[in-house]
């Protein structure tokens, strides 16, 4: 193995655990997926990799989606559903898993998560006067929506 993997912190091998990681794609397919280069993603140092055998590096699920919503080339619904077609057409026994992980990332990332997160860093960054002030905004509620849009509707004469 060469030296260059061995203190690899962004792989990791799970060889002992009996997960497959054969639904998961390797970087060229992941690459494609988000439509970006193979070489974008490998030079990533933020990029979480698994290692598949000797030389093969997979992302999972949730990861490419990270990328998918960071790299904005298309759809994070969208590259849900290459995920699943991965899935689907390398490891079809694997589908029930991959699914599992991309509902776990969609639950991990709702509007209320993300309120909370900016309460965090509003916290730990700004004054407390700032903080009243962001925590006040992200405690109003939003406005009236319309019941239903359906279409162009003309705006009756004066």
């Amino acid at each position: 193995m060469p030296s260059s993997t061995l203190g690899d912190p962004i792989t990791r091998h799970i060889a002992d655990s009996g997960e497959s990681l054969q639904a998961y794609p390797n970087i060229r397919a992941a690459a494609q997926m988000l439509g970006v280069s193979a070489s974008t993603l490998s030079r990533r140092a933020d990029r979480t990799a698994e290692r598949r055998g000797e030389r093969d590096r997979v992302l999972p699920p949730a990861e490419v989606l990270r990328l998918a919503s960071v790299f904005r080339r298309r759809s994070v619904n969208d590259i849900a559903q290459a995920l699943l077609d991965h899935a689907r057409a390398t490891a079809p026994d694997e589908v029930t898993r991959v699914e599992e992980d991309i509902e776990g990332f969609f639950e991990a990332h709702t509007v209320a998560e993300q309120r909370e997160e900016l309460r965090r860093l509003a916290r730990r960054m700004l004054p407390p006067s700032m903080c009243e002030q962001i925590d006040f905004l992200l405690d109003q509620e939003g406005g009236e929506l319309p019941d239903i849009i359906q279409g162009y509707a003309p705006l009756p004469e004066a």
